[in-house]
């Protein structure tokens, strides 16, 4: 079997659909088409159904996902051991993580893990917590980090990398106090900019907003640069992880003001338990357990 079919089987069922399966794969759409119609006249099931907002596994696409998985594994784990890599660090380590972190923490430790590993092919996208523990399942990441209060997903090695301090910031011309922690409804009158659906915080500050002015719908956006942007110009408040504004807040084009009480942000690093990774991958993580505490 072609495991090309499989992967891309697996980005369908982790995308919900094949238009952006096929982005993910780097094909157009009739290809991840083609190769989900050849999967089910091997198999002779009915692997995908449609439903509202995307396509859903049928019990068969269910097993076919887990079976791909496993398989996926094994054909990694060949290659790494039969090829001239299996004696050297060597090869790609794909590795997902927040916004925030992939730009302001990974990108900067990025040139010591070439220094030290300089046969290592490690390369770097965005996720939320959700999508990044999908991609470790699907085989489209090796490593992931995740900013949540807490985690603990089902078959999976997390380490725990400390504490993300977040700050709310708006303009200095923003008429809000300063002496005390904003209210929700503080915040719903000032109007707050919100990252996309699945980072935890901005979720978790939604909430509090839609709890007091329901009519409220705070704009979502896909990156922190573009929210720090919106704050600057006038249109709201925002929550943020600190590092990324530090530069903001020291040259005066933002003010930290106080938030609401919100639950701590960690930062964890994740593998999957059940997985074989190979000896490149576990070198990066070592690296980075040290490199993100420091």
């Amino acid at each position: 079997m072609d495991t090309r079919l499989l992967r891309s089987f697996l980005a369908v069922v982790r995308t919900g659909g094949m238009t952006s399966a096929a982005a993910e794969q780097g094909f157009v759409q009739s290809t991840i088409t083609a190769h989900v119609q050849a999967l089910e006249r091997l198999t002779g099931a009915r692997l995908l159904e449609r439903r509202t907002g995307g396509v859903v596994p049928t019990p068969a696409g269910s097993l076919l996902a887990e079976r791909a998985r496993q398989l996926l594994d094994l054909e990694e784990r060949m290659l790494a051991e039969l090829t001239a890599e299996a004696d050297r660090l060597a090869g790609p380590v794909r590795l997902c993580a927040p916004d925030s972190v992939c730009a302001y923490q990974l990108a900067p430790v990025l040139p010591e893990l070439r220094r030290r590993f300089p046969d290592v092919r490690v390369s770097l996208f965005p996720a939320t917590t959700r999508a990044a523990l999908a991609a470790l399942a699907d085989h489209s990441a090796d490593l992931a980090l995740v900013l949540e209060p807490s985690a603990d997903p089902p078959d999976a090695d997390v380490t725990g990398l400390g504490e993300q301090e977040l700050v709310l910031v708006g303009t200095a011309a923003a008429d809000l106090p300063r002496d005390r922690a904003l209210t929700p409804a503080d915040l719903a009158a000032a109007g707050v900019l919100l990252l996309e659906e699945g980072c935890g915080y901005s979720d978790e500050l939604a909430g509090m907003v839609a709890a007091v002015a329901q009519q409220a719908a705070p704009s979502r956006f896909g990156s922190i640069e573009t929210v720090k942007r919106c704050v600057e110009a006038g249109l709201g408040l925002a929550l943020l992880p600190a590092v990324t504004v530090a530069g903001e807040l020291a040259e005066g084009r933002l003010v930290a003001l106080r938030p609401p009480a919100v639950a701590p942000q960690r930062l964890w690093l994740v593998r999957r338990r059940s997985r074989w990774l190979s000896p490149a991958a576990e070198a990066v993580q070592a690296a980075l357990e040290k490199l993100l505490r420091r």
